[in-house]
């Protein structure tokens, strides 16, 4: 009986370690950037293409109302690289079931306009990595806030 015991116990725990965990849904996926390149001192300009799956959508930036989460696009400045603006492409107008309030959303492919420069940055190559924040919806619900990495690989010539 006490091998029954121990048999079934160590059974359970192996499955609760080995147990797939709940993955949040894929809202959307940011496309690889190509390596872009910059000479020492000027501005380049770059896309960031977004894919966003078909049963979701992402806020806007701007969204359209005060207390709602727009998408943003950060980068710290790193290595003499720094972010001079983004260009946030214009969104579509949404209402969530239930609400009477219309909002401005992304979905399907977006692209972000993103313009980099190199101000003191040494020549070379290295990935300049920022922070893609957004809250994705479906047409019911909104989805707690969401941040994926963002990697750009930058050549940075004299």
């Amino acid at each position: 009986m006490k091998n029954i015991f121990i048999f079934w116990f160590l059974s359970f725990s192996a499955l609760s370690i080995f147990a797939a965990k709940p993955q949040p849904p894929k809202f959307l996926v940011i496309q690889p950037t190509k390596t872009i390149t910059v000479k020492a001192g000027k501005i380049v300009e770059t896309t960031l293409l977004v894919s966003i799956a078909p049963e979701f959508h992402i806020q806007a930036n701007p969204v359209g109302q005060a207390n709602l989460i727009p998408t943003t696009i950060e980068f710290n400045e790193k290595d003499g690289l720094s972010l001079v603006s983004v260009i946030y492409p214009e969104g579509k107008v949404f209402r969530l079931e239930n609400s009477e309030k219309d909002l401005q959303v992304y979905g399907g492919e977006v692209k972000f306009k993103l313009k980099l420069q190199a101000k003191t940055a040494q020549p070379g190559k290295q990935d300049f990595t920022g922070v893609f924040k957004f809250q994705p919806c479906n047409t019911k619900i909104c989805f707690f806030p969401t941040r994926y990495e963002i990697k750009i690989p930058v050549q940075v010539l004299k």
